[in-house]
This record gives structure tokens, sequence and C-alpha cells, in this order.
């Protein structure tokens, strides 16, 4: 199993799995959500079972996640993860914690995320295209990198069909009777604005390629804002 480590922190923590790969201890992992913790208890403990209520052999190395006060210590070796460091009693069964840091503060780790995330995607979604210009969401760490990776792929091999598809499943979940017509439009005035914001950033060039008033689009651009 790969352990993903070209920053300053993520080699020190891979440095340190590796000797406790050979340690017959308890390990706390933490940290915010997606940044990697059942990854890293994987690969420090590669045939540990993950616990679950019917694990009842004593003998196991388990992997815990969200690890809670009522557990009961009672196999041979417990890597657990949480989201925030140990107190009490709790902080009593581990002999070591780690602390996995945001993927914002690992920065040169997220090409090799994005590639392997990249490949994941193709091969999964049997789409055999370069990824380019990808927009990375990093707000929940790994978890949002891999699905911003996964959309941009499909939008990517997406046609007209495919998204009024979408369109219409979107509207079958979500519309109801309090929504205007107007109110749905705004869904496509956000999308189609935003794009050519980014892409011309001058409102009065966008008014030029949408063929509209300029001070139709401060309008708006003001009632997307609100």
């Amino acid at each position: 199993m790969e352990f993903i480590a070209n920053s300053l922190i993520s080699k020190k923590i891979h440095k340190l799995a590796l000797m406790l790969r050979d340690m017959d201890i308890n390990v706390y992992i933490y940290g915010d959500i997606g940044v990697g913790k059942s990854h890293l208890a994987r690969f420090i403990s590669p045939n540990a079972k993950l616990y679950n209520n019917k694990l009842n052999d004593t003998e196991n190395e388990v992997i815990v996640e969200n690890i809670q006060n009522d557990f009961d210590f009672k196999f041979k070796r417990i890597i657990a993860t949480g989201y925030t460091p140990l107190y009490g009693d709790l902080k009593d069964k581990f002999t070591m914690e780690i602390e996995l840091k945001p993927l914002n503060e690992r920065k040169e780790d997220i090409k090799d995320f994005i590639s392997l995330f990249s490949n994941q995607a193709k091969e999964d979604l049997k789409i055999d295209k370069t990824i380019d210009n990808i927009e990375l969401d990093l707000s929940q760490n790994l978890h949002s990198l891999k699905r911003s990776i996964y959309k941009k792929l499909l939008c990517d091999d997406f046609d007209k069909n495919d998204i009024i598809t979408i369109l219409k499943e979107f509207f079958d979940k979500n519309y109801t009777e309090n929504d205007s017509y107007n109110s749905m439009l705004k869904i496509f005035d956000q999308a189609l604005i935003e794009v050519l914001l980014k892409k011309h950033k001058s409102k009065l060039q966008v008014a030029k390629h949408l063929k509209i008033n300029r001070h139709t689009l401060t309008k708006k651009v003001n009632e997307l804002e609100n």
C-alpha cells in the first residue's frame, strides 16, 4: 500500500509509520475530514481488520474509526482514528498519537494525489482522457479533491443530451410548488455568467458575448449575489 509523502510533514509521518509497523503498540490518528486517517491506519497495520460489533477475536489487530470512550480494549492491537486529540482515560490507552494536517498544509503532496485519483477515475469511468485545468476543491481535503477530479472527467465527456438528462433528474428531485420559472432560470444564469466572467474578466465583454445590455448583465449579477 502506497503512502504519498512529498511534503516535509508527510515524510516525517511516513518514517514514523514505517517504524510503528514493527511495534506492538496502540496508535491514535487524528485530523480533519478527508486527510487520510484511515489510509494511514491501513499503512501502519496492513492486515488489521476494520472493527465492527461482530468482531470478537481478541488476537486481531483492528482499525477503529472515530473511536468512542466506551470502546472495549480487548484486542491485540488497536489503530484508531478521530477528529480531535485524545483526553482523559481514552488518552491513556494509546502509546502514540499522530496528527494528519489538512491538505493545504501538505501542498507538495497534492500533485501525486491528483495523478492517483485521475488514474482511478479513468479506470472506474472507462474514460481515457487527459484531465486538464482542474478546479481543485480542498474544502474536505482528499474527499473533495477526489470528487472534483471525477466531476471534471465526467463533465468533459458530457454532451448536450447528458446535460439535459442531469437537469431533468435535478428538477424532478428538487423542484417544489414554491419555485418559479425565474428562480429556475437563475441556475442557468449563475453557471453561464460565472464561467464567462472568469474567462473574460470584464462585464462589458461578457455582455457583448451574451448580446445583452451591460446594465442588464449588472442587474443579473446583483440578483445572483443576493
